[in-house]
Parts: C-alpha cells; structure tokens; sequence
C-alpha cells in the first residue's frame, strides 16, 4: 500500500471522481424505479424471489463494486486495476454500441446509461496520462514517514 501522506497526480484524483460519478448514477437510478428493477431481475433471474430489500441489496452492491477498483487505483495503485478498468469500460462501450440503433429507433434513450459509459471513458483516459503512467511506475521516491 502506498502511504497516504503521498501525493497523488490529478489525473488519478479525477479519475476516482469520475469512476464514482458513472457508478452514482446507475445506482440512483436504479434506487428510484425499485419496482422495474424487481420486475427487470425476476425476469433475469427467475429462481430467486426479488423483493424490494433484495434489489436495494443489488444496486448497492453493484455500487460496491465499483468502489473496488477506485481504492485499487488510489490507494495501491495497483497496475491490474488500470487494465482492468479499461476492459470493463470498453466492454460497456461494446454492449451500450450495439443496443444505441435499437435505442434511437424506439426512442428509448437512457441517458443516465450514456453519461455514465462517457464518464467511465473519461475515467479511463485519465488513467493513462504521463502522471498516472508515474504513479502506477515501480520506481516510486520513498515517503520520509515510512522507516525499514
């Protein structure tokens, strides 16, 4: 773990703001139509009884999970967790892709989908900037606040 009293670029500052700002969304969204969420998963996953508990439940583990690779980034930057990131956001550029002509032709557009995947893109970019590129280095200056 990196120690605290480290700065961190800003670049790896927003990317944290941004990762939580697309993840946000989603889980308010998903908290103010608890009854279409219960009656979405039902569907998805027939087996198990949704109630309302268990959806809040599921959103907020979702949200959890995106708290996950944040800490990784920001507190360890942990190299994995930028690679991984960008997998998950390209994968949810790919899926948001393929379901946009289905979207504009229905007039089903979800914007708290698509301002989300742009805040993960951004998110992602950020990760990959000369500052972060330092940060995520192995060659990092020792913390005067640590002794071996």
């Amino acid at each position: 773990m990196i120690a605290l009293s480290r700065r961190r670029p800003a670049s790896i500052t927003i990317f944290a703001i941004a990762f939580f700002g697309a993840a946000l969304p989603q889980f308010i969204g998903g908290l103010f139509d608890i009854p279409g969420q219960q009656a979405y998963l039902q569907k998805l996953f027939s087996a198990f009884d949704w109630s309302r508990e268990w959806v809040i439940v599921w959103r907020s583990a979702w949200l959890s999970i995106a708290l996950i690779p944040i800490a990784m980034v920001w507190l360890s930057a942990v190299r994995l967790a930028r690679w991984m990131v960008t997998v998950m956001a390209l994968f949810k550029l790919g899926a948001v892709l393929m379901v946009l002509p289905a979207m504009l032709e229905y007039g089903l557009i979800q914007p708290l989908v698509l301002a989300s995947t742009m805040l993960d893109l951004f998110a992602v970019a950020m990760l990959f900037t000369p500052a972060s590129n330092r940060w995520f280095s192995k060659e990092q200056e020792a913390d005067p606040a640590i002794f071996e």
